[in-house]
């Protein structure tokens, strides 16, 4: 067999985006989309996410708003949820059923074994409690706002951005026993200020440990108290890092993920260290989304998902790599709930975040997400791409005899290889495909740069869920090069899940560089 036969991957590496082609790691990706990193080291398609024709009733306007899981008597989970106008509804497992009419809540917190939620700020009707026998009681003297959490057999409340003067302040309930519970809404009691008069919000108050961690647009503070709030510390935590949304955060074990400023971070033992140096984040498209939902990070089996418009930046908390999510079915994905059931498989229900237009009978269409493959079903492409390749010469060509792929799929694969060529010819034929706008930033010396990629195509449908070596027959010249599959699936287990394990390549020296420049 001419050649030498080398190895690439397995792509433990995970996904790096931000360091050159050509310098990043042999193990790493430049693009790794629809897979993830899984333990024994291969690729693994992610579930698909999957319409069941259940909807939750939206009015003219607003936006389908996840709040969480309440979990009743016999810990039976309700998903709670609003529609960004005036009502609130909870989750039965078939349907979306009405709470109360009187508001959209904000935020939930689980209390007393009711669910507590929030009327936005400013709304004319309050908040209230709930829970499945006794249904909806409202509570007058609730304060409105943005986040609510129980804490030390308390309410906590912030108003959020829309607060205006009043975002730098906490409400806190009396003790869960004392009447009144709430004090009157419009007096000045039970009210602590946090960096009062700074210009910062508070976007959302989490309980960590024996303390409360108030994010605020741009800082992170501490809380403390024993036994009398009006006598606890507030302290800085971390200066000049705070949280783009209420719903860039999740919580998991003794860490609290979090973004901001399309950064992710990991925040323990109060301190803030920033996770996706090598993965920035980037949208493809901000256009239909809404930005309430744009941003949200959400915890699903081991996985930490940052939802940045319509991308999924998945970071594996057992591998620590990444990887990303798209949905062309669905378009983009907000916050992604699962429940605390017996099951032996996680489940989720999510929305999408693009904008129900306006007009007509409005719905928000309810996904669900299943750690397991069954016969659900959502069309997406997995797709791998490798490094620049120079095989440790950087001076000589080399000669692609052929490769091939290490995996298990039953269906169509597209392979593709791609030398990295200085300079290429363009006929005026070729340029027939080419916009000025795609050109603009060419020069009339080089008014385009024609791919030199090479494709294969192999299709295994109908075959058994078997590991395969498949061939890609083409030799090629080349001084860099890098290797790119496509693996169409559609998440059931007809076609899934689908594993990557390395490739093959078969190259030899050909020749030196002769030109001055290649």
């Amino acid at each position: 067999m001419p050649g030498e036969a080398i190895q690439i991957g397995p792509f433990t590496g995970g996904l790096n985006t931000f360091s050159d082609p050509t310098a990043i790691a042999d193990n790493e990706l430049v693009v790794c989309e629809n897979f993830e990193l899984d333990l024994d080291g291969s690729l693994k398609s992610r579930p698909p996410f999957v319409y069941r024709n259940i909807d939750m009733p939206l009015g003219a306007s607003g936006n389908a708003n996840i709040l969480g899981y309440f979990y009743g008597p016999g810990n039976v989970p309700y998903l709670i949820g609003s529609d960004g106008l005036s009502k609130t509804y909870y989750y039965s497992g078939t349907a979306w059923i009405l709470i109360t009419d009187t508001f959209s809540a904000t935020s939930m917190a689980q209390f007393d074994n009711k669910a507590w939620l929030l009327a936005p700020y400013g709304s004319t009707n309050p908040g209230g409690r709930w829970d499945p026998s006794t249904g909806f009681t409202a509570e007058a003297e609730m304060p409105r706002g943005d986040t609510i959490v129980a804490h030390k057999q308390r309410l906590w409340v912030a108003g959020g951005r829309d607060a205006l003067l009043n975002a730098t302040t906490m409400y806190y309930s009396n003790q869960l026993g004392e009447s009144p519970f709430w004090p009157t809404f419009s007096s000045t009691l039970n009210t602590i200020k946090v960096g009062s008069g700074d210009g910062q919000a508070i976007v959302r108050i989490a309980v960590y440990y024996n303390s409360l961690v108030i994010f605020r647009t741009n800082s992170i503070y501490s809380y403390q108290f024993l036994n009398d709030p009006g006598a606890g510390t507030i302290s800085l935590l971390v200066p000049n890092i705070g949280l783009s949304d209420k719903k860039s955060f999740v919580a998991y074990e003794n860490y609290i993920y979090f973004m901001y400023d399309e950064r992710a971070y990991e925040f323990v033992n109060n301190r803030a260290q920033q996770i996706n140096q090598r993965v920035p984040f980037v949208s493809g498209s901000r256009s239909g989304i809404d930005e309430s939902q744009a941003r949200a990070v959400s915890l699903f089996n081991n996985r930490i998902i940052f939802s940045y418009f319509n991308f999924l930046y998945v970071f594996g908390l057992r591998t620590r790599t990444w990887s990303v999510w798209r949905s062309t079915t669905h378009g983009a994905i907000g916050e992604i709930f699962s429940a605390v059931t017996d099951n032996d498989f996680e489940e989720a229900l999510l929305f999408s975040s693009t904008i129900v237009p306006s007009g007509g009978s409005r719905v928000a269409k309810t996904l669900h997400m299943s750690d397991i493959f069954t016969t659900d079903e959502e069309p997406f492409v997995c797709v791998v791409q490798t490094k620049n390749f120079n095989y440790q010469s950087s001076s000589s060509y080399k000669r692609l005899f052929w490769w091939g792929a290490d995996a298990i799929f039953r269906g169509r694969v597209t392979a593709i290889v791609t030398p990295i060529t200085f300079n290429t010819s363009v006929t005026w034929a070729q340029m027939i495909a080419y916009t000025w706008a795609a050109v603009g930033a060419n020069d009339w010396n080089q008014a385009a740069y024609p791919g030199a990629d090479v494709q294969t195509v192999r299709d295994t449908s109908g075959g058994a869920a078997l590991r395969k070596f498949v061939k890609f027959l083409k030799a090629l010249r080349f001084r860099q090069v890098n290797y790119r599959l496509e693996f169409d699936t559609d998440g059931s287990t007809d076609t899934s899940p689908v594993r990557l394990f390395s490739l093959m390549t078969y190259v030899r020296a050909h020749q030196r560089v002769s030109k001055t420049v290649t």
